[in-house]
């Protein structure tokens, strides 16, 4: 195995997208963390770095000291733990995250070398795309209901396509969501930082995204691409909450515009957030998706 060296990392920019985004689409993975747009608006963040190895992508977070499951033919158990043994003589954990699941159920030897652990706070939320349109059942009669009286008191909204021209106005409102959610407390600290980056490359990223209107003003929009062939990523979703309904109007809304092509839609992760958390399973996922950190054992 040619030797692995971080060295030889560079940081995601958006010219990287004509060598990543071939290899992400060709593993078809879950996790939104293997969707390009995200690897470029969260980099500087988690100060992400990719290069190839034996042909794998290989993306290291040098802020959390992971590096996340090589995407593309899964590599032995032998190989992995040569690769970590490499990582630790450069003075990092040697340690994986976004493991797949299946990958560790299958390779037991795996516990020799690695401690497995569960990876609850990066476990996606994902949404049968019609169940979000249709809000049937007791479960979801609170947001049918929320989104009833939203469609009853504002029946002039407008709900258009988000286009780069959109920027300055999801901010004003991503500023206002984040002081009456109080940001720096639930942790979205870094979250506009993001926003910002996206935007600036929105066409570049091949995003999409939904505004609602009322009265002309912005009071919540949507931003999601492609994740895989049947599913799609809501990157960012922010609404007025002072405007009662309108967080269930924009959830409601990208669930129709993207029913026609997603049979899934991909929510991302609660990270550990407990209000997160709550508001991500009252919206009953289809499923999540299960993967494990891989530390290595003393």
């Amino acid at each position: 195995m040619s030797e692995l060296d971080l060295k030889l990392f560079k940081a995601v920019e958006i010219a990287d997208g004509a060598r990543v985004k071939p290899l992400l689409a060709a593993a078809q993975k879950m996790s939104c963390d293997y969707s390009f747009a995200n690897l470029y608006s969260w980099g500087e963040i988690y100060d992400l770095r990719w290069n190839l190895h034996r042909e794998r992508l290989m993306v290291y977070s040098g802020k959390d000291d992971f590096l996340l499951m090589p995407v593309g033919p899964a590599f032995s158990v032998g190989e992995m733990v040569e690769i970590s043994d490499r990582l630790i003589r450069q003075g990092r954990s040697g340690n994986f995250v976004l493991v797949d699941a299946e990958y560790v159920e299958r390779n037991e030897s795996l516990h020799n070398y690695f401690t497995a652990e569960v990876d609850r706070d990066n476990a996606d939320y994902v949404y049968a795309t019609q169940a979000l349109v249709e809000l049937k059942g007791r479960k979801l009669h609170k947001k049918k209901n929320l989104l009833s009286q939203f469609l009853r008191n504002n029946p002039d909204y407008v709900c258009e396509r988000m286009s780069a021209r959109h920027a300055r106005e999801c901010f004003v409102l991503a500023e206002k969501w984040c002081e009456v959610k109080n940001c720096e407390k639930l942790g979205f600290t870094h979250e506009s930082s993001a926003l910002k980056r996206a935007m600036e490359k929105f066409n570049e990223l091949e995003l999409d995204g939904l505004i609602i209107r009322k009265s002309g003003a912005v009071i919540a929009f949507s931003i999601f691409d492609r994740q895989n062939g049947n599913t799609a990523s809501v990157h960012f979703e922010k609404y007025d909450g002072e405007i009662k309904g309108s967080a269930q109007a924009i959830n409601w809304e990208t669930a129709r515009y993207l029913s026609p092509t997603y049979e899934y839609i991909n929510r991302e992760q609660d990270l550990g957030i407990e209000g997160l958390r709550r508001a991500k399973e009252s919206y009953c996922p289809a499923f999540t998706v299960k993967t494990y950190i891989l530390r290595r054992k003393a």
